[in-house]
């Protein structure tokens, strides 16, 4: 493993000094997507001001240019990618067609020779809208920041009350006519005058319930031309991926060949540095000797706090009582106490205890005191460590030297 990190910091070493200095930039790559920008960006408002004509069944014989009535309205909007936004506005329309259902004044004889009487109908339109935008130039043509012109299609709903001047005997008066819910589509078409206006031109079709007409399950057509401009806060503009850019450097003939004859130099190295690698790990390795440490006869383990040989332990005693009745050699007993626990004094009792407990317990197992020894370890039993210290809380029976 030694070998194959040098061979790779040699490399490293050979072709590291061919290596120029090159300044890294970090530009945004629109091929990468875009970035959502926080919430408080690409808020607007604007206002529109222009003209509307309604286009139901009986407006043509009033003439166009009659039924021209202005209209104008406010609203806020927020674009949530370069190309999905929402608009909220008020709207507020005037509006005058032809009715035959007596909501209307200033009687007039139908055109073409058609039956029955017209009257002029004048309604004051007024309500809240919401739109969904798309903006066409971006999907279809790929964002672009300065861009001049964007086109946006949009559609949503919107909820006014109608306001109708009706006869009423020989006095005519403003009636409320009710609620009227419809649907509207548009264009909206945005020259950028700078980063935050934008000038707007808007083409647009509302269809209402036909709400003061004596056909009052059809729908009411209403086209308007709008123009105002827009106002936009906060960050305008949609950030896209940052991406590294390298130049590319390009090296001269002279620097070629000298690349060349260093990289023939680095093979011939590296070759070199393989074949002692094969050779090393082809030697065979040299069997360890492990050391020859003399174990203890037997250890036996107490409980944290305890000099009392207990439970199992009891019987490891007698096996040892058994074997030392085999031969004539003297015995020391070690009593053991782990350093992490108690005090010095505690601990150093523990030791004594634990040593004369197991002498006693042999020589009830049949084995002459006169064989037996008792010493104290003044260290742990083992270097295991706190988390290991039952092992260090013993006493260890050995053949005295």
């Amino acid at each position: 493993m030694k070998k194959i990190f040098l061979l790779t910091l040699l490399c490293t070493l050979i072709f590291g000094a061919d290596v120029k200095a090159q300044e890294v930039t970090y530009v945004e790559d629109p091929s990468q997507g875009y970035v959502f920008n926080r919430f408080k960006d690409n808020w607007f408002v604007t206002g529109e001001i222009g003209v509307g004509s309604l286009f139901s069944s009986y407006d043509s014989d009033l003439g166009f240019g009659k039924r021209l009535m202005p209209s104008f309205n406010v609203g806020v909007g927020k674009w949530f990618s370069p190309i999905i936004g929402v608009r909220f506005s008020a709207d507020f329309r005037k509006m005058k067609g032809l009715t035959i259902d007596g909501y209307g004044v200033d009687p007039i004889n139908p055109n073409d020779g058609a039956e029955g009487i017209y009257f002029i109908n004048r309604q004051w339109s007024i309500g809240p809208a919401a739109d969904i935008y798309l903006n066409l130039t971006n999907w279809w043509c790929g964002y672009k920041p300065d861009r001049v012109y964007n086109a946006s299609l949009y559609g949503g709903v919107a909820f006014h009350a109608q306001m109708i001047k009706k006869m009423d005997g020989n006095d005519t008066k403003w009636k409320y006519r009710g609620p009227s819910l419809g649907m509207r589509v548009g264009l909206q078409n945005a020259f950028a005058v700078s980063d935050h206006v934008d000038i707007l031109l808007d083409l647009r079709l509302d269809v209402d319930q036909c709400n003061y007409m004596d056909f009052t399950h059809q729908l009411n057509l209403y086209g308007q031309v709008l123009v105002g401009a827009a106002y936009k806060f906060n960050k305008t503009k949609w950030s896209a991926p940052i991406v590294p850019v390298c130049p590319e450097y390009k090296y001269t003939d002279a620097e070629g060949d000298a690349l060349v004859a260093r990289l023939k130099a680095a093979d011939a190295k590296i070759a070199d540095l393989e074949r002692q690698l094969r050779d090393c790990m082809n030697r065979p390795e040299p069997e360890p000797v492990a050391p020859v440490e003399e174990a203890p006869l037997a250890t036996i383990y107490f409980p944290i706090g305890s000099s009392r040989v207990q439970g199992v332990q009891t019987k490891v005693v007698a096996a040892v009582a058994n074997a030392m009745s085999t031969t004539d050699d003297e015995y020391v007993v070690t009593g053991w106490a782990d350093s992490y626990t108690g005090s010095a004094a505690r601990n150093q009792q523990l030791r004594e205890q634990r040593a004369e407990n197991v002498v006693k317990l042999l020589v009830k197992n049949g084995v002459d005191d006169s064989r037996l020894e008792t010493a104290t370890g003044s260290d742990n039993l083992t270097n295991y460590g706190q988390e290991s210290a039952d092992l260090d809380r013993a006493a260890t029976i050995e053949i005295k030297k």
